[in-house]
């Protein structure tokens, strides 16, 4: 039995797309579905961990109830209101928006590190770092895979 590197390092998404803290929330928006992803982690201009921005965190900025500390958004409860709140989303930027604790690993961790902040803590997705900067993502998807093709399993 050969030992097998499980490291995250070896699963993850190496081609990070990412969104800067200054970029409209509009913009981010528009790269998160171009990207087909569920989100992108939020690099300063020092290739620096700053937050991740999420469809969650849009979600929350147009719905009413959330976002009372960024003051720009008036709260109504039919669905027009909640679609000027979309449109008002290109005169905010993603760090009023961006969630700024984001779950994170070294590229060394295990798979099984992954796999167990994903379960406890309902994450979707971990940033791999090296030396502290991201170098990499891992996602759910990436580790169902990882230890599907280890087990043998043909998906």
């Amino acid at each position: 039995e050969p030992c097998m590197d499980y490291s995250v390092k070896r699963f993850m998404t190496r081609k990070i797309k990412s969104v800067s803290p200054e970029m409209n929330a509009h913009e981010a928006l528009k790269m998160l579905v171009k990207a087909k992803t569920s989100g992108l982690p939020v690099l300063d201009k020092e290739g620096r961990l700053a937050g991740v921005f999420t469809e969650k965190e849009v979600l929350r900025a147009i719905l009413p109830g959330y976002l009372h500390d960024v003051g720009m958004f008036a709260y109504g409860a039919d669905s027009k209101s909640e679609l000027r709140k979309l449109a008002r989303l290109a005169r905010v930027k993603v760090r009023d928006i961006m969630r700024t604790e984001v779950p994170t690993l070294d590229e060394g961790a295990p798979l099984t590190e992954a796999s167990h902040i994903m379960l406890t803590r309902g994450e979707r997705r971990i940033v791999v770092l090296k030396k502290g900067v991201p170098v990499g993502v891992i996602t759910r998807a990436d580790v169902v895979k990882a230890l599907s093709k280890e087990a043998g399993v043909a998906l």
